[in-house]
Protein backbone atom coordinates (compact mmCIF):
# COMPACT_ATOMS: atom_id res chain seq x y z
CA UNK A 1 0.00 0.00 0.00
CA UNK A 2 1.14 3.54 -0.71
CA UNK A 3 0.55 6.61 1.44
CA UNK A 4 0.68 10.25 0.35
CA UNK A 5 1.98 12.07 3.43
CA UNK A 6 0.99 15.72 3.14
CA UNK A 7 1.66 18.96 4.95
CA UNK A 8 0.47 22.44 4.01
CA UNK A 9 1.30 25.87 5.36
CA UNK A 10 -1.41 28.48 4.99
CA UNK A 11 -2.02 32.21 5.17
CA UNK A 12 -3.89 31.92 8.46
CA UNK A 13 -7.54 32.90 8.76
CA UNK A 14 -8.22 32.75 5.01
CA UNK A 15 -6.48 29.34 4.90
CA UNK A 16 -5.00 29.79 1.43
CA UNK A 17 -2.01 27.51 0.78
CA UNK A 18 1.41 29.14 0.91
CA UNK A 19 3.44 25.93 0.74
CA UNK A 20 2.72 22.24 0.14
CA UNK A 21 4.80 19.09 0.39
CA UNK A 22 3.88 15.47 -0.40
CA UNK A 23 5.99 12.38 0.34
CA UNK A 24 4.78 9.08 -1.11
CA UNK A 25 5.67 6.21 1.21
CA UNK A 26 5.45 2.59 -0.02
CA UNK A 27 4.69 0.17 2.81
CA UNK A 28 6.06 -2.89 0.98
CA UNK A 29 9.31 -1.27 -0.14
CA UNK A 30 9.59 0.56 3.19
CA UNK A 31 10.80 3.74 1.53
CA UNK A 32 9.78 7.07 0.02
CA UNK A 33 9.13 6.52 -3.69
CA UNK A 34 8.02 9.97 -4.84
CA UNK A 35 7.95 13.57 -3.63
CA UNK A 36 6.47 16.91 -4.55
CA UNK A 37 6.88 20.31 -2.91
CA UNK A 38 6.31 23.92 -3.83
CA UNK A 39 5.73 27.36 -2.45
CA UNK A 40 2.31 28.65 -3.49
CA UNK A 41 1.14 32.18 -4.18
CA UNK A 42 -1.98 32.49 -1.96
CA UNK A 43 -3.13 35.61 -3.83
CA UNK A 44 -3.55 37.38 -0.50
CA UNK A 45 -1.30 38.95 2.11
CA UNK A 46 0.35 36.73 4.71
CA UNK A 47 -0.14 38.11 8.25
CA UNK A 48 3.05 39.03 10.11
CA UNK A 49 2.46 36.51 12.90
CA UNK A 50 2.13 33.71 10.32
CA UNK A 51 5.36 34.79 8.63
CA UNK A 52 7.07 34.83 12.03
CA UNK A 53 5.88 31.25 12.64
CA UNK A 54 6.64 29.71 9.24
CA UNK A 55 9.29 32.02 7.83
CA UNK A 56 7.23 32.34 4.63
CA UNK A 57 6.82 35.97 3.57
CA UNK A 58 4.92 37.82 0.87
CA UNK A 59 8.15 38.34 -1.04
CA UNK A 60 8.88 34.60 -1.07
CA UNK A 61 5.54 33.63 -2.64
CA UNK A 62 5.08 36.59 -4.96
CA UNK A 63 6.63 34.76 -7.94
CA UNK A 64 5.51 31.27 -6.81
CA UNK A 65 2.87 29.37 -8.82
CA UNK A 66 -0.76 29.80 -7.83
CA UNK A 67 -2.60 26.69 -6.72
CA UNK A 68 -4.35 26.09 -10.03
CA UNK A 69 -0.91 25.89 -11.66
CA UNK A 70 0.15 22.96 -9.45
CA UNK A 71 -3.29 21.39 -8.96
CA UNK A 72 -2.64 18.63 -11.50
CA UNK A 73 0.56 17.55 -9.72
CA UNK A 74 -1.19 17.52 -6.31
CA UNK A 75 -4.13 15.57 -7.71
CA UNK A 76 -1.93 13.01 -9.45
CA UNK A 77 0.55 12.35 -6.66
CA UNK A 78 -2.25 11.73 -4.12
CA UNK A 79 -4.48 9.71 -6.48
CA UNK A 80 -5.15 6.07 -5.44
CA UNK A 81 -3.11 6.63 -2.28
CA UNK A 82 -4.08 7.09 1.36
CA UNK A 83 -3.94 10.77 2.31
CA UNK A 84 -1.94 11.01 5.55
CA UNK A 85 -1.27 14.07 7.70
CA UNK A 86 -0.73 15.03 11.31
CA UNK A 87 -4.26 16.22 12.21
CA UNK A 88 -5.40 15.13 8.78
CA UNK A 89 -8.72 16.97 8.77
CA UNK A 90 -7.04 20.35 8.50
CA UNK A 91 -4.64 19.62 5.64
CA UNK A 92 -7.19 17.52 3.76
CA UNK A 93 -9.92 20.15 3.95
CA UNK A 94 -7.58 23.00 3.00
CA UNK A 95 -6.61 21.15 -0.18
CA UNK A 96 -10.16 20.03 -0.87
CA UNK A 97 -11.38 23.63 -0.61
CA UNK A 98 -8.70 24.76 -3.05
CA UNK A 99 -9.93 22.17 -5.56
CA UNK A 100 -13.55 23.12 -4.88
CA UNK A 101 -12.77 26.71 -5.83
CA UNK A 102 -11.49 25.33 -9.15
CA UNK A 103 -14.73 23.41 -9.64
CA UNK A 104 -13.09 20.03 -8.97
CA UNK A 105 -14.00 17.33 -6.46
CA UNK A 106 -11.05 16.07 -4.40
CA UNK A 107 -11.74 12.88 -2.42
CA UNK A 108 -9.21 10.53 -0.88
CA UNK A 109 -9.11 7.92 1.87
CA UNK A 110 -7.47 9.68 4.77
CA UNK A 111 -5.60 8.75 7.91
CA UNK A 112 -4.45 10.82 10.91
CA UNK A 113 -1.06 10.27 12.53
CA UNK A 114 -2.22 12.03 15.71
CA UNK A 115 -4.98 9.47 16.25
CA UNK A 116 -2.78 6.54 15.26
CA UNK A 117 0.07 7.69 17.52
CA UNK A 118 -2.29 7.81 20.48
CA UNK A 119 -3.20 4.16 19.86
CA UNK A 120 0.20 2.77 18.91
CA UNK A 121 2.25 4.88 21.37
CA UNK A 122 -0.12 5.47 24.31
CA UNK A 123 0.74 7.46 27.41
CA UNK A 124 2.97 10.13 25.90
CA UNK A 125 2.78 13.62 27.38
CA UNK A 126 1.96 15.34 24.08
CA UNK A 127 1.04 14.30 20.55
CA UNK A 128 1.85 17.54 18.79
CA UNK A 129 4.23 16.86 15.91
CA UNK A 130 7.24 18.50 17.55
CA UNK A 131 6.83 16.85 20.95
CA UNK A 132 5.89 13.48 19.47
CA UNK A 133 8.96 13.42 17.24
CA UNK A 134 11.14 14.32 20.22
CA UNK A 135 9.61 11.50 22.31
CA UNK A 136 10.13 8.92 19.53
CA UNK A 137 13.56 10.13 18.44
CA UNK A 138 12.40 11.32 15.03
CA UNK A 139 14.60 14.04 13.57
CA UNK A 140 12.61 17.07 12.46
CA UNK A 141 14.17 19.98 10.60
CA UNK A 142 12.59 23.11 9.12
CA UNK A 143 9.77 23.03 11.68
CA UNK A 144 6.55 24.72 10.45
CA UNK A 145 7.70 24.39 6.86
CA UNK A 146 5.82 21.94 4.65
CA UNK A 147 8.83 19.88 3.54
CA UNK A 148 10.25 19.51 7.06
CA UNK A 149 6.94 18.64 8.69
CA UNK A 150 5.87 16.26 5.90
CA UNK A 151 9.18 14.39 6.00
CA UNK A 152 8.98 14.02 9.80
CA UNK A 153 5.36 12.84 9.52
CA UNK A 154 6.47 10.23 6.96
CA UNK A 155 9.07 8.88 9.39
CA UNK A 156 6.39 8.90 12.11
CA UNK A 157 4.07 6.90 9.82
CA UNK A 158 6.86 4.35 9.27
CA UNK A 159 7.24 3.90 13.04
CA UNK A 160 3.47 3.51 13.43
CA UNK A 161 3.38 0.80 10.76
CA UNK A 162 6.34 -1.00 12.39
CA UNK A 163 4.71 -1.01 15.85
CA UNK A 164 1.07 -1.49 14.88
CA UNK A 165 0.35 -4.76 16.69
CA UNK A 166 -3.41 -4.19 16.95
CA UNK A 167 -4.03 -3.32 13.29
CA UNK A 168 -4.89 0.28 14.17
CA UNK A 169 -4.02 1.37 10.63
CA UNK A 170 -6.35 -1.20 9.11
CA UNK A 171 -9.16 -0.19 11.45
CA UNK A 172 -8.63 3.49 10.64
CA UNK A 173 -9.02 2.74 6.94
CA UNK A 174 -12.22 0.78 7.52
CA UNK A 175 -15.01 2.94 6.07
CA UNK A 176 -17.40 1.84 8.82
CA UNK A 177 -15.06 2.86 11.64
CA UNK A 178 -15.82 6.61 11.20
CA UNK A 179 -12.51 7.34 12.91
CA UNK A 180 -11.17 9.45 10.07
CA UNK A 181 -13.78 12.12 10.84
CA UNK A 182 -13.17 12.19 14.61
CA UNK A 183 -11.14 15.02 16.18
CA UNK A 184 -7.50 13.92 16.34
CA UNK A 185 -7.23 14.28 20.12
CA UNK A 186 -10.49 12.54 21.02
CA UNK A 187 -10.15 8.85 21.98
CA UNK A 188 -12.32 6.76 19.69
CA UNK A 189 -13.87 4.88 22.61
CA UNK A 190 -15.28 8.15 24.00
CA UNK A 191 -17.23 8.64 20.79
CA UNK A 192 -18.30 5.00 20.44
CA UNK A 193 -19.64 4.94 24.01
CA UNK A 194 -21.90 8.00 23.56
CA UNK A 195 -25.62 7.27 24.08
CA UNK A 196 -28.22 7.51 21.36
CA UNK A 197 -30.58 9.27 23.77
CA UNK A 198 -31.84 12.79 24.48
CA UNK A 199 -29.75 15.13 26.59
CA UNK A 200 -27.02 17.73 26.86
CA UNK A 201 -23.38 17.14 25.89
CA UNK A 202 -20.17 18.93 26.86
CA UNK A 203 -16.96 19.10 24.82
CA UNK A 204 -13.76 19.55 26.85
CA UNK A 205 -10.28 20.79 25.97
CA UNK A 206 -6.97 19.30 27.10
CA UNK A 207 -7.32 20.85 30.57
CA UNK A 208 -10.89 19.59 30.98
CA UNK A 209 -12.43 23.03 30.43
CA UNK A 210 -15.87 23.06 28.79
CA UNK A 211 -15.47 24.65 25.34
CA UNK A 212 -18.88 23.77 23.86
CA UNK A 213 -22.32 22.81 25.19
CA UNK A 214 -25.09 21.43 23.00
CA UNK A 215 -28.38 19.57 23.21
CA UNK A 216 -29.64 16.71 21.08
CA UNK A 217 -32.50 14.26 20.73
CA UNK A 218 -29.83 11.70 19.81
CA UNK A 219 -26.52 12.71 21.40
CA UNK A 220 -24.28 10.38 19.41
CA UNK A 221 -25.88 11.24 16.08
CA UNK A 222 -25.68 14.98 16.74
CA UNK A 223 -22.01 14.85 17.72
CA UNK A 224 -21.24 12.74 14.66
CA UNK A 225 -22.84 15.55 12.63
CA UNK A 226 -20.44 18.04 14.23
CA UNK A 227 -17.48 15.92 13.20
CA UNK A 228 -18.76 15.36 9.67
CA UNK A 229 -18.70 19.13 9.05
CA UNK A 230 -15.62 19.59 6.88
CA UNK A 231 -15.51 23.39 6.89
CA UNK A 232 -12.08 24.78 7.69
CA UNK A 233 -13.44 27.16 10.31
CA UNK A 234 -14.57 24.15 12.37
CA UNK A 235 -11.21 22.43 12.40
CA UNK A 236 -9.54 24.64 15.00
CA UNK A 237 -12.48 23.78 17.25
CA UNK A 238 -12.14 20.04 16.57
CA UNK A 239 -8.42 20.08 17.32
CA UNK A 240 -9.19 21.27 20.86
CA UNK A 241 -11.66 18.48 21.70
CA UNK A 242 -10.06 15.96 24.07
CA UNK A 243 -13.12 14.58 25.84
CA UNK A 244 -16.93 14.58 25.74
CA UNK A 245 -19.30 14.19 28.67
CA UNK A 246 -23.07 14.28 28.73
CA UNK A 247 -26.22 14.46 30.84
CA UNK A 248 -29.38 12.57 29.87
CA UNK A 249 -32.61 14.55 30.21
CA UNK A 250 -35.27 12.30 28.67
CA UNK A 251 -37.12 15.14 26.91
CA UNK A 252 -36.08 17.74 24.37
CA UNK A 253 -37.63 20.51 26.47
CA UNK A 254 -35.49 19.72 29.48
CA UNK A 255 -32.46 19.42 27.21
CA UNK A 256 -33.17 22.94 25.93
CA UNK A 257 -33.55 24.31 29.47
CA UNK A 258 -30.40 22.63 30.77
CA UNK A 259 -28.39 23.63 27.69
CA UNK A 260 -29.35 27.29 28.15
CA UNK A 261 -28.39 27.22 31.83
CA UNK A 262 -25.10 25.41 31.23
CA UNK A 263 -24.00 27.82 28.50
CA UNK A 264 -24.48 30.70 30.94
CA UNK A 265 -22.68 28.75 33.66
CA UNK A 266 -19.59 27.72 31.68
CA UNK A 267 -19.51 30.50 29.04
CA UNK A 268 -17.94 28.06 26.50
CA UNK A 269 -15.52 29.47 23.91
CA UNK A 270 -17.34 28.01 20.92
CA UNK A 271 -20.95 28.76 21.91
CA UNK A 272 -22.12 32.02 20.36
CA UNK A 273 -25.75 32.16 21.46
CA UNK A 274 -27.34 32.30 24.93
CA UNK A 275 -24.26 33.54 26.83
CA UNK A 276 -26.06 36.69 27.95
CA UNK A 277 -27.32 36.28 31.53
CA UNK A 278 -29.21 39.45 32.42
CA UNK A 279 -32.88 40.29 31.80
CA UNK A 280 -32.18 43.92 30.92
CA UNK A 281 -35.78 44.91 30.17
CA UNK A 282 -39.17 43.72 31.35
CA UNK A 283 -42.78 44.05 30.24
CA UNK A 284 -44.93 45.58 32.98
CA UNK A 285 -48.60 46.50 33.29
CA UNK A 286 -50.31 49.34 35.16
CA UNK A 287 -53.51 51.41 35.02
CA UNK A 288 -53.34 55.10 34.19
CA UNK A 289 -55.45 57.89 35.68
CA UNK A 290 -58.22 57.10 33.19
CA UNK A 291 -58.32 53.48 34.37
CA UNK A 292 -56.90 52.23 31.06
CA UNK A 293 -54.69 49.15 31.22
CA UNK A 294 -51.18 50.04 30.00
CA UNK A 295 -48.34 47.77 28.86
CA UNK A 296 -44.79 49.06 28.73
CA UNK A 297 -41.26 47.73 28.30
CA UNK A 298 -38.95 49.29 30.88
CA UNK A 299 -35.53 48.67 32.40
CA UNK A 300 -35.36 45.82 34.90
CA UNK A 301 -34.21 48.15 37.69
CA UNK A 302 -37.36 50.26 37.37
CA UNK A 303 -39.80 47.34 37.33
CA UNK A 304 -42.45 47.22 40.03
CA UNK A 305 -44.07 43.91 40.93
CA UNK A 306 -43.75 40.72 38.91
CA UNK A 307 -42.84 41.30 35.26
CA UNK A 308 -44.99 39.78 32.54
CA UNK A 309 -41.99 39.01 30.33
CA UNK A 310 -38.25 39.61 30.16
CA UNK A 311 -36.10 40.75 27.24
CA UNK A 312 -32.37 41.08 26.73
CA UNK A 313 -32.78 44.46 25.01
CA UNK A 314 -35.54 47.06 24.35
CA UNK A 315 -35.77 46.22 20.65
CA UNK A 316 -36.91 42.67 21.36
CA UNK A 317 -39.43 44.02 23.86
CA UNK A 318 -40.87 46.49 21.38
CA UNK A 319 -41.07 43.81 18.69
CA UNK A 320 -43.03 41.64 21.11
CA UNK A 321 -45.42 44.51 21.92
CA UNK A 322 -45.84 45.23 18.22
CA UNK A 323 -47.03 41.66 17.64
CA UNK A 324 -49.52 41.97 20.48
CA UNK A 325 -50.86 45.24 19.07
CA UNK A 326 -51.31 43.72 15.62
CA UNK A 327 -52.97 40.56 16.91
CA UNK A 328 -55.30 42.11 19.51
CA UNK A 329 -55.81 45.61 18.06
CA UNK A 330 -54.11 47.21 21.03
CA UNK A 331 -53.29 50.90 21.04
CA UNK A 332 -49.72 51.81 20.09
CA UNK A 333 -49.82 54.83 22.42
CA UNK A 334 -51.12 52.79 25.37
CA UNK A 335 -48.25 50.32 24.88
CA UNK A 336 -45.53 52.98 24.63
CA UNK A 337 -44.77 52.26 20.99
CA UNK A 338 -45.88 55.71 19.83
CA UNK A 339 -45.46 58.95 21.75
CA UNK A 340 -48.30 61.03 20.32
CA UNK A 341 -50.88 63.48 21.59
CA UNK A 342 -54.45 62.31 21.06
CA UNK A 343 -55.07 59.33 18.80
CA UNK A 344 -52.26 57.03 17.78
CA UNK A 345 -51.17 56.54 14.20
CA UNK A 346 -52.52 52.96 14.22
CA UNK A 347 -56.01 54.37 14.80
CA UNK A 348 -55.82 56.23 11.49
CA UNK A 349 -54.72 52.98 9.82
CA UNK A 350 -57.68 51.12 11.27
CA UNK A 351 -55.50 48.92 13.51
CA UNK A 352 -56.51 50.54 16.83
CA UNK A 353 -60.19 50.64 17.85
CA UNK A 354 -59.90 54.14 19.28
CA UNK A 355 -59.38 54.01 23.03
CA UNK A 356 -56.84 56.80 22.49
CA UNK A 357 -59.44 58.86 20.56
CA UNK A 358 -62.29 58.36 23.03
CA UNK A 359 -64.15 56.05 20.64
CA UNK A 360 -63.75 52.84 22.62
CA UNK A 361 -64.61 52.29 26.26
CA UNK A 362 -61.78 51.62 28.65
CA UNK A 363 -63.53 48.40 29.76
CA UNK A 364 -63.64 46.96 26.24
CA UNK A 365 -60.00 47.89 25.70
CA UNK A 366 -58.92 46.46 29.09
CA UNK A 367 -60.68 43.19 28.27
CA UNK A 368 -58.59 42.90 25.10
CA UNK A 369 -55.42 43.64 27.06
CA UNK A 370 -56.32 40.75 29.37
CA UNK A 371 -56.80 38.49 26.34
CA UNK A 372 -53.42 39.55 25.00
CA UNK A 373 -51.72 38.81 28.33
CA UNK A 374 -53.50 35.47 28.59
CA UNK A 375 -52.15 34.52 25.15
CA UNK A 376 -48.58 34.44 26.45
CA UNK A 377 -49.01 34.32 30.20
CA UNK A 378 -49.73 30.63 30.68
CA UNK A 379 -46.29 30.30 32.20
CA UNK A 380 -46.81 33.21 34.59
CA UNK A 381 -48.71 31.33 37.28
CA UNK A 382 -47.59 29.04 40.09
CA UNK A 383 -47.46 25.43 38.93
CA UNK A 384 -45.44 22.54 37.66
CA UNK A 385 -45.94 20.36 34.63
CA UNK A 386 -44.85 16.84 33.79
CA UNK A 387 -42.64 15.74 30.93
CA UNK A 388 -40.94 12.53 29.84
CA UNK A 389 -38.31 11.09 32.17
CA UNK A 390 -35.01 9.44 31.34
CA UNK A 391 -36.48 5.94 31.40
CA UNK A 392 -39.81 4.12 31.64
CA UNK A 393 -39.82 4.16 35.43
CA UNK A 394 -39.35 7.90 35.75
CA UNK A 395 -41.05 11.18 34.95
CA UNK A 396 -39.67 14.71 35.06
CA UNK A 397 -41.20 18.00 36.16
CA UNK A 398 -40.57 21.69 35.59
CA UNK A 399 -41.56 24.21 38.27
CA UNK A 400 -42.76 27.79 37.72
CA UNK A 401 -43.29 30.33 40.53
CA UNK A 402 -44.93 33.68 39.78
CA UNK A 403 -44.03 33.29 36.14
CA UNK A 404 -40.37 32.54 36.82
CA UNK A 405 -38.64 29.27 36.12
CA UNK A 406 -37.38 27.74 39.37
CA UNK A 407 -35.94 24.44 38.18
CA UNK A 408 -36.64 20.81 37.33
CA UNK A 409 -36.51 17.38 38.88
CA UNK A 410 -37.06 13.66 38.33
CA UNK A 411 -39.61 11.46 40.11
CA UNK A 412 -40.18 7.71 40.18
CA UNK A 413 -43.47 6.92 38.41
CA UNK A 414 -44.78 5.17 41.51
CA UNK A 415 -44.32 8.28 43.67
CA UNK A 416 -47.48 10.32 44.29
CA UNK A 417 -47.08 14.12 44.14
CA UNK A 418 -49.95 16.15 45.61
CA UNK A 419 -48.30 19.24 47.09
CA UNK A 420 -45.29 21.41 46.59
CA UNK A 421 -43.65 20.05 49.72
CA UNK A 422 -43.52 16.61 48.06
CA UNK A 423 -41.11 17.82 45.42
CA UNK A 424 -38.97 20.32 47.35
CA UNK A 425 -36.16 17.84 47.97
CA UNK A 426 -36.19 16.74 44.32
CA UNK A 427 -35.89 20.20 42.78
CA UNK A 428 -32.71 21.10 40.90
CA UNK A 429 -32.72 24.89 41.33
CA UNK A 430 -32.18 26.99 38.19
CA UNK A 431 -32.16 30.68 37.25
CA UNK A 432 -34.78 32.44 35.16
CA UNK A 433 -33.74 34.51 32.14
CA UNK A 434 -35.18 35.68 28.78
CA UNK A 435 -33.86 32.64 26.91
CA UNK A 436 -35.55 30.30 29.40
CA UNK A 437 -38.77 32.30 29.11
CA UNK A 438 -38.69 32.00 25.32
CA UNK A 439 -38.16 28.23 25.53
CA UNK A 440 -41.00 27.79 28.02
CA UNK A 441 -43.43 29.99 26.12
CA UNK A 442 -42.90 28.02 22.93
CA UNK A 443 -43.55 24.76 24.76
CA UNK A 444 -46.25 25.56 27.30
CA UNK A 445 -48.76 26.84 24.77
CA UNK A 446 -48.84 23.29 23.38
CA UNK A 447 -49.72 21.64 26.70
CA UNK A 448 -53.19 20.50 27.63
CA UNK A 449 -54.66 21.38 31.03
CA UNK A 450 -54.20 17.85 32.41
CA UNK A 451 -50.44 18.18 31.99
CA UNK A 452 -50.34 21.09 34.45
CA UNK A 453 -50.56 20.94 38.25
CA UNK A 454 -51.25 24.35 39.78
CA UNK A 455 -50.34 25.51 43.28
CA UNK A 456 -51.93 28.54 44.95
CA UNK A 457 -48.89 29.21 47.11
CA UNK A 458 -45.36 28.24 46.32
CA UNK A 459 -42.27 29.30 48.23
CA UNK A 460 -38.91 28.17 46.98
Amino acid sequence: MQYAVVDVETSGQSNKITEIAVYVYDDEQREIVDTFSSLVNPECNIPVFISNLTGITDDMVRSAPRFFEIAKEVFTITENRVFVAHSVGFDYNVIRNEFRELGADFRRKKMCTVRLSRKVFPGLKSYSLGNLCESLGVEITDRHRATGDAKATTRLLELILDHDLDNSVGNALNVKSREASLPPNLPANVFHELPEQTGVYYMHDEEGKVIYVGKAINIKSRIEGHFADTSIRKWKFKDQIYDISYMLTGSELLALLVESAEIKKWFPTYNRAQKYTGSGYTLCRYRDQNDVERLEVIKQQKAVGSPLAAFSNPTKGREFLRRLCDEFSLCARMTGLQNTQGSCFDYHLGKCKGVCAGEESQQDYNNRVEEAIASFALEFGNYLFWIKGRNRDEKAFVLIENGRYKGYGFVDTLTQISSFEDITDLLVHQNHNPDIQHILHGYLTKLSSQDIVRFDKISV
